[in-house]
Parts: C-alpha cells; structure tokens; sequence
C-alpha cells in the first residue's frame, strides 16, 4: 500500500493527471503532457504497481498484454519501486517503444525522492 501512496504522491508533484483506474487489475490511470518539445499530445498510461526490479517488469510486460493491448490509447504500465523500477509500451509521434520513467532523467528520481518525505 505505501508504495501505491508514493506513486500517487509522485504523480502529483509531476503535476500529472491521475485518478484510481476505473480498468480491473490496475491501480492509476495517469495522464501527462508531452515531454519533448515537438511532443504535444498527451498520454495515458494505466498503470499496476508491483514490487519487481525493471527486467522483471519487461518480463511480465511482455507476458501479460500483446503488442495491440500494450499500443491501445491507455498504454498499459507496470511500475515497481521508483523511476528506474518501471516499464510499458506507447505509441510516441511516428513510431513508438518500450519506456520507462528512467529515460525522462535525473527530475524524476527527484521527484520520487521528494515524494518519500513532503
């Protein structure tokens, strides 16, 4: 439970949409704007939190949800214990891939840090 707090806690201080997901077996639904600057559509990620390390994760990712799941409007994600503990799938401008919140940089091991003790 404390780290679905914390995720929560996490998404605000990002300043991200969130709310409980309204999809079975998932705990977030979150929005965000565009992180790159020729980025200006925003995206949803459901996400279902779970205390496994990123490779774990891939590994479920891959197991639980097929290539059109994973690319729907709302990408699944799963997330473990902080930034580099989290993966999913989207679609992102003319292609798309597999993401973490590890790849947005050094900010949001700031904001998970932040989001243990504000």
């Amino acid at each position: 439970m404390y780290l679905k707090l914390r995720w929560a806690r996490f998404f605000t201080l990002a300043g991200w949409n969130w709310k409980l997901s309204p999809t079975p077996g998932f705990d977030f639904l979150v929005e965000w704007p565009g992180v790159d600057s020729d980025d200006e559509v925003r995206h949803s990620l459901l996400v279902r939190v779970c205390e496994k390390t990123h490779d774990a994760l891939s590994i479920k990712h891959y197991e639980l949800w097929d290539v059109h799941f994973a690319y729907s409007s709302a990408a699944p994600a799963l997330f473990g214990d902080g930034p580099k503990n989290t993966f999913w799938q989207m679609t992102w401008g003319g292609g798309g891939g597999e993401f973490s919140l590890s790849c947005y940089g050094e900010v949001m091991n700031e904001l998970w840090e932040r989001a243990a003790h504000d």
